[in-house]
């Protein structure tokens, strides 16, 4: 792959991306920074309103002096901190620059080596981490090219997602390397559905097919698929549904590092061409009109009807082997419930001590 761009001096990435003529879409800041500034947020709002209530409601006579040394010292502190508050913000915003020269530097690399820099409106393809048709809010980054795509999405999986010649059985490698405590895949399987394979794959893989699939799934991963896997997907969940081919991870992924590049490349230079190569061969024998080789029906055919061209159907899978029995962990229940949380924490957060604000900031007013 060409990475020049990677390593290239700033001003000619600059320049590069000016004679481009594009804007780019900028990746988050850093997690901890913006992380550090909404704590420091909240801390500031709950001090304001528990200070501005704690004056409003504190009862002063008539022609007595409304402020005294304690409350003075309170409002000193609450400006001090506002102050620091903004300049925190400032140095979180100063992250901007480095993260858009990571991202130019990103976009140049793909470009270079045919992939176009594109927002994700939707996702484009279904597996077990969103069906095809999701909405996303428009993350970044994704890159795509003929038959395939790689990027970011719901800002957790790192992916890459491969167009197959044909669709190939259901199935699922779950990465251990990848694991903290248990899977990290948001689905469950049935017992029948694990299928145990030889050598040490099963200390990097642990795969699931459905049961009256099992000898096609042995047919896909051959001795020396297996070992790419091992040897260049270790890290990636995989998964195989219909024709796409998906690999995913549960972290987000630096573009803008030659690491992630070179695993990228060693991906589609090692893993996917078996893959593709077993898609193209791979016939559904349960399917009716699939248990007779196309080579033979192209002959009968074009025997019978010689003036007639002959066109190969397209192939299908048979029902029990298009989809797992899997169940997902994020049921109706979870995803309502997890929004109801999200709600009450962000106003627990934000939400009662603005309301505090506003009261203590009327009742001081009122007192004047």
């Amino acid at each position: 792959m060409d990475l020049r761009w990677l390593e290239a001096p700033e001003s000619e990435v600059r320049a590069a991306m000016a004679a481009l003529g594009r804007g780019i879409r900028s990746t988050p800041v850093p997690r901890k920074r913006w992380m550090l500034a909404n704590v420091n947020d909240c801390l500031v709002l709950w001090y304001a309103g528990i200070t501005l209530v704690t004056i409003g409601f504190r009862p002063y006579g008539l022609g007595t002096v409304p402020f005294g040394a304690g409350e003075l010292l309170a409002l000193a502190i609450l400006g001090v901190w506002i102050i620091g508050a903004c300049g925190l913000r400032r140095w979180v915003g100063s992250g901007e620059r480095h993260t858009r020269l990571n991202d130019s530097r990103s976009t140049l690399t793909a470009l270079a080596n045919g992939f176009e820099p594109r927002c994700i409106r939707k996702v484009a393809f279904t597996s077990i981490m969103a069906a095809a048709g999701t909405r996303t809010f428009f993350q970044y980054p994704r890159f795509v090219a003929p038959g395939i795509e790689f990027g970011t999405l719901f800002n957790k999986w790192h992916y890459v997602a491969v167009t197959l010649p044909a669709p190939l059985p259901h199935l699922i490698l779950d990465a251990t390397s990848n694991r903290r405590i248990s899977t990290e895949l948001p689905v469950e399987f049935k017992q029948a559905e694990r299928l145990s394979l030889e050598g040490d794959f099963d200390k990097s893989f642990q795969l699931y097919s459905p049961p009256e699939y099992r000898r096609d799934a042995l047919y896909v991963l051959t001795p020396d698929l297996m070992a790419a896997l091992i040897d260049d997907a270790g890290s990636y969940n995989v998964e195989i549904i219909d024709s796409t081919l998906v690999f995913f991870t549960p972290r987000a992924a630096d573009f803008s590092v030659s690491e992630t590049w070179s695993s990228l490349d060693a991906l589609v230079t090692n893993v996917v061409p078996r893959i593709v190569t077993k898609a193209r061969r791979f016939r559904d024998e349960r399917v009716p009109g699939q248990e007779i080789p196309w080579t033979l029906n192209r002959i009968t055919a074009e025997h019978e009807r010689p003036e007639a061209t002959w066109v190969a159907p397209v192939p299908i899978i048979g029902p029990g082997g298009r989809r797992l029995n899997v169940r997902d962990r994020r049921g109706v229940a979870r995803s309502i419930l997890l929004g109801i949380r999200v709600y009450v924490v962000g106003f627990f957060l934000y939400g009662l001590p603005g309301c505090m604000l506003i009261v203590g900031f009327s009742n001081i007013t009122e007192g004047l």
